[in-house]
């Protein structure tokens, strides 16, 4: 019989063990699985498949080294690359794994007669691939493990904020927050604990008016609170500077009160009270929170 006869075949069997694997490893990670992309992920997946049968070898072997790559980024998008490389790690393994569970299986049932029209069988002179695979494996998923236990303790610790600035034109904005039992940050007028936000994370969806402000080099003055005043006073009841000590001087930190600041965790929402302050740089090098919550709002949901 032709190749073509078995094509149908070998699609559903590589895309069923594709949609497995990718759905494996979305849930071992902890990432949204979509299947929308999970789908387009399985599709790129059967480029090998339809290579093997109507192109030549190096085609075939190329495609199955590059084509994971796109599997997981189309089923997995990731802003950072360490983040990629997770769930690309986590793929490989569980298709080295399972996948090779099952092609040993199939041979040594001896279904079709073994695998690919042959009896699966290992000579003495190649035996030693097996322990240097297992090996390899082994030290492979021992590295993968660390990095979800390193992952587990830190969503042990990451809160989901959802921050109105205020401004009937845009909506609030959501981002993970992670506690930070070193703030001790407050507002100075009211009281309140700070949350520390990304500003590069905020812009978007802050007042025009607000926006306006961050424009001016206010940081070059000693002391802003004259400059508010002068350009608009009317900020004064959504502004704030919070003064913070370096070491070789003191500075001051943009707060901004927020209409309302809704937390989220494993208990359901609460509204808190907070101010934001903005921060230059990035919080979390890997994209995996882009806030500093106060410890106090989460001891007291920061209503004290």
């Amino acid at each position: 019989m032709g190749v073509g006869t078995y094509l149908d075949l070998d699609i559903l069997i590589n895309g069923g063990m594709d949609t497995l694997l990718l759905i494996l490893t979305g849930r071992l990670i902890h990432l949204p699985v979509r299947p929308r992309r999970i789908l387009i992920g399985v599709l790129l997946g059967e480029i090998p498949v339809v290579l093997a049968c109507y192109t030549t070898a190096p085609w075939t072997t190329l495609s199955k080294w590059v084509i994971p790559f796109l599997m997981v980024g189309a089923a997995f998008p990731a802003r950072r690359l360490s983040a990629f490389l997770k769930a690309l790690i986590g793929f490989w393994l569980l298709s080295a794994g399972l996948g090779g569970f099952v092609y040993a299986s199939w041979g040594w049932a001896q279904f079709d007669h073994g695998s690919g029209g042959e009896l699966l069988s290992l000579a003495l002179n190649n035996l030693w691939v097996l322990p240097l695979v297992a090996l390899l494996w082994y030290f492979l998923q021992r590295l993968w493990q660390r990095w979800q236990e390193k992952k587990s303790v830190l969503e042990q610790m990451i809160y989901e904020l959802e921050i109105d600035f205020g401004g009937e034109e845009r909506e609030g904005v959501r981002v993970k927050a992670l506690l930070d039992t070193g703030n001790q940050l407050r507002d100075p007028l009211t009281g309140f604990p700070i949350i520390l936000l990304e500003e590069e994370v905020a812009l978007a969806f802050l007042p025009d008016t607000i926006r306006s402000f961050l424009n001016i080099p206010w940081k070059d003055h000693e002391d802003p609170w004259p400059l508010l005043w002068k350009i608009n006073p009317s900020l004064i009841k959504h502004i704030v500077f919070i003064p913070f000590q370096t070491i070789d001087r003191q500075s001051w930190l943009l707060g901004i009160r927020p209409e309302q600041v809704m937390c989220f965790d494993k208990k359901g929402s609460r509204q808190i009270k907070a101010t934001v302050a903005l921060v230059k740089q990035v919080l979390s090098s890997e994209g995996e929170y882009q806030a500093l919550i106060h410890p106090e709002h989460v001891q007291k949901g920061g209503f004290g």
